[in-house]
């Protein structure tokens, strides 16, 4: 009986532990992989636009989305690029037009794969990353509507 209470405590310490690990690396139903009604018609503004281009380090950055996110704009001070959406494992940006200089921001024909690319439901905050950069935006705001 005292092993099997051992084993019981054991087993408990683990579920806790467990699910502590799991909301420290964003495994809660509040941040999930982004849907196209997540980001739709909605713009998302970060400090650094770096994890869409380095030039873009330091530089605030807004990414918006439409039709039914299968459309995006990145805009910042430096210009402006427009592209399409994909979703899958992440966000894959693909831009058609730009108009910053090469060199300081996406150019055309640019993709950018956003992995992560979740939402965080309550408040509202686009959470993405490129591989070696990761950003979290500023609340979404509505556009066009």
């Amino acid at each position: 009986m005292q092993r099997a209470s051992k084993t019981l405590r054991s087993l408990v310490t683990l579920i806790v532990l467990a699910e502590a690990v799991m909301s420290l690396f964003g495994c809660s139903d509040d941040i999930q992989q982004t849907i196209a009604t997540d980001l739709n018609n909605q713009s998302f503004t970060f400090a650094s636009g770096a994890v869409f281009n380095p030039a873009l380090a330091n530089i605030a950055t807004t990414l918006t989305f439409s039709n039914n996110a299968a459309n995006v704009m990145l805009s910042s001070a430096g210009g402006t690029a427009t592209g399409t959406n994909v979703f899958g494992n992440a966000c894959t940006l693909t831009f058609m037009a730009s108009t910053y200089a090469i060199g300081a921001g996406p150019q055309v024909n640019d993709v950018i794969q956003l992995a992560p690319c979740d939402f965080d439901i309550p408040n509202k905050t686009l959470l993405i990353g490129n591989g070696t950069i990761t950003a979290v935006s500023s609340p979404g705001v509505p556009v066009g509507t």
